[in-house]
């Protein structure tokens, strides 16, 4: 993963002022650096509450919902509150630090929650079928939306649009677990020899060399949606970030504000 070692070294110097053990990784199997309380620690979320610090520096292209909210989700599983670094880019530190505060805010890692349902962020994750396929649609996958719509008394359920068209349904968010190839027009497997095969009633109707063949060829992948029930624990606070940047000093923005840390 890029990063870039200011922005990290900033969360760094950040959370040993704050009375905390920093431990740089290599690796990239989890964050890039893990802060250890102290005795004397001020929390990063709660000041009287001082938590494990993931520090997870991000760069402009994975400001954005497929790249914060499972860093974020990967943090609340292992008990540790979560520390965004932005850069300060000229014209855009202050924006990207809104931009993930307003992804990880009420509604917390939705798009959208209204009477009638909530539209959900598209994750990095694909939707498998129950033919072992993958869906995919002929639409650019940036315009693709899932969302939630309300029609009785039960649960509201679960709608795959793009603008006014909807090109899916499926019973409810918890559908997802094993989605009928019949809810998707399109579909796509892996053949044999290799290729991309796309699929619509049962009949290849494209062959691509590789995904992104497939993609440019007007038949992206269709977006897993970032469920917050099926990502975070039963009962988990998802309060636990804060956002900084290397240029704000020791300000630090959480759900309740921008303040001072340390």
């Amino acid at each position: 993963m890029l990063i870039y070692p200011s922005v990290r070294d900033h969360g760094v110097s950040l959370c040993e002022r704050a009375g905390y053990d920093v431990a740089v990784r290599d690796d990239s199997g989890g964050p890039p650096a893990l802060a250890t309380p102290n005795d004397d620690a001020v929390g990063l979320v709660d000041a009287t509450d001082p938590r494990p610090v993931a520090i997870e520096p991000l760069t402009e292209a994975n400001v954005g919902p497929d790249g914060l909210i499972p860093r974020f989700v990967d943090a609340v599983r292992e008990g540790r509150d979560c520390l965004f670094v932005v850069p300060s880019t000229e014209a855009m530190g202050t924006t990207l630090t809104q931009m993930v505060a307003t992804i990880l805010g009420e509604p917390a890692c939705l798009a959208a929650d209204g009477p009638d349902g909530r539209q959900f962020y598209n994750g990095p994750d694909r939707v498998p079928l129950s033919d072992g396929t993958y869906a995919c649609a002929r639409a650019p996958a940036s315009d693709l939306q899932w969302r939630e719509v309300r029609v009785d008394q039960g649960r509201p359920r679960l709608e795959l649009g793009v603008g006014t068209e909807v090109i899916a349904v499926l019973e409810h968010v918890d559908s997802l677990a094993e989605a009928g190839r019949h809810a998707f027009q399109h579909a796509y497997r892996r053949a044999n020899n290799g290729q991309f095969e796309v699929t619509a009633g049962g009949d290849v109707i494209e062959r691509f060399p590789g995904p992104t063949a497939m993609r440019r060829g007007g038949y992206p992948p269709v977006p897993m949606p970032l469920v917050p029930e099926h990502l975070f624990p039963e009962n988990a606070d998802s309060s636990r970030w804060a956002v900084c940047q290397p240029d704000g000093g020791t300000d630090v923005l959480t759900a309740t504000g921008l303040s001072a840390w340390g």
